[in-house]
């Protein structure tokens, strides 16, 4: 990891690009967006166990990760907002450091994040079968509808 980390450090400049430099405008739409990562965040965590937020049900055995399928709070607008937290936690981050290089890292990155946004559905699909789907027919992945979007 260390070498990793050494690599990286000498190459950040080939990896970042142009730097176009400080932009307020930016720096103001990064602020809010910002904001609304840590609202969703706080709303999410409410809900979830620290468990379930590093990820121990999809390592546990099958018949242990039953557990219960969330659908009230944000999770009646969007049915993964820690997808859409880190998606605008991304783009905020490249707003602020404003190089070129990191708005081809979103370009990488957002394909990566709905690839694994498949294999998520495919392994909650498994875990609660036609609750799940008649979940995924209410209520949208990532974006929410604006005119449904009510949490508590």
């Amino acid at each position: 990891m260390v070498a990793f980390g050494a690599v990286l450090f000498r190459a950040r400049g080939q990896l970042l690009g142009a730097d176009l430099g400080l932009n307020g405008s930016l720096i103001s739409i990064a602020l809010v967006l910002y904001g609304v990562t840590t609202w969703l965040e706080l709303q999410y965590w409410r809900q979830l166990s620290i468990p379930t937020l590093i990820g121990i049900p999809e390592l546990s055995r099958a018949e242990q990760r039953k557990g219960k399928l969330l659908k009230d709070g944000v999770y009646r607008a969007v049915r993964h907002p820690r997808f859409l937290s880190a998606g605008i936690g991304i783009v905020a981050n490249a707003l602020i450091i404003n190089h070129v290089g990191m708005y081809g890292l979103i370009l990488l990155l957002f394909p990566a994040g709905f690839v694994m946004l498949m294999f998520e559905e495919r392994e909650l699909v498994d875990r609660f079968g036609e609750e799940y789907r008649q979940y995924q027919r209410e209520v949208p992945q990532v974006l929410p509808r604006m005119h449904k979007a009510k949490c508590e």
